[in-house]
This record gives structure tokens, C-alpha cells and sequence, in this order.
């Protein structure tokens, strides 16, 4: 078998994953449920309050991170194949 053709179906592969796990993350269920539960009195005190905005925050820096390198990793690998002589 072709090194080259292994890469592509290895790099195919873990793209397909990603693009599902992105998917599933995309549903949102996971923060809708949390939606929920905070309503609920006496749910947060001071410092829970503290903590969950901290992970909150933390979270939305990760998916504007993801969001760039997703967008950085696309715009490389056209550059790759513009340079390559394929069109796009």
C-alpha cells in the first residue's frame, strides 16, 4: 500500500472523529441541562458562583481557540495545495 494513501486515510480518520465530537458538542445538551440546574434555588453560593464562571470562561476562550485553529489549519492546507499546482 502506498505510504501516501495510508497518511490520507489516517488523517481522514481523525478528522471524521473530530468533525463528530464537534458535532456533538455543537448540540449544546451538555450547558442546556446546566441551564436547568442553575434555576434552581440556593444552587450557587459566592464562591460556586466564582468557580463556575471561572470554567465558563475558560471554555468559551477554548472554543475561540478551536474556532481559530480550525480556520488556521483549513487556510494552511489550501496554501499546500495551491502551492502543489491542484486546483481547489
Amino acid at each position: 500500500m502506498d505510504k501516501g494513501h495510508d497518511h490520507v486515510k489516517q488523517l481522514e480518520q481523525k478528522i471524521d472523529a473530530l468533525s463528530d465530537a464537534l458535532a456533538r458538542l455543537g448540540q449544546g445538551a451538555t450547558l442546556k441541562e446546566l441551564l436547568r440546574i442553575i434555576r434552581f434555588p440556593g444552587y450557587t453560593t459566592p464562591a460556586e458562583f466564582v468557580f463556575n464562571g471561572a470554567i465558563l470562561d475558560a471554555m468559551q476562550a477554548q472554543v475561540v481557540a478551536l474556532d481559530k485553529l480550525g480556520r488556521d489549519l483549513l487556510a494552511g492546507a489550501k496554501l499546500v495545495v495551491k502551492d502543489a499546482g491542484a486546483e481547489l
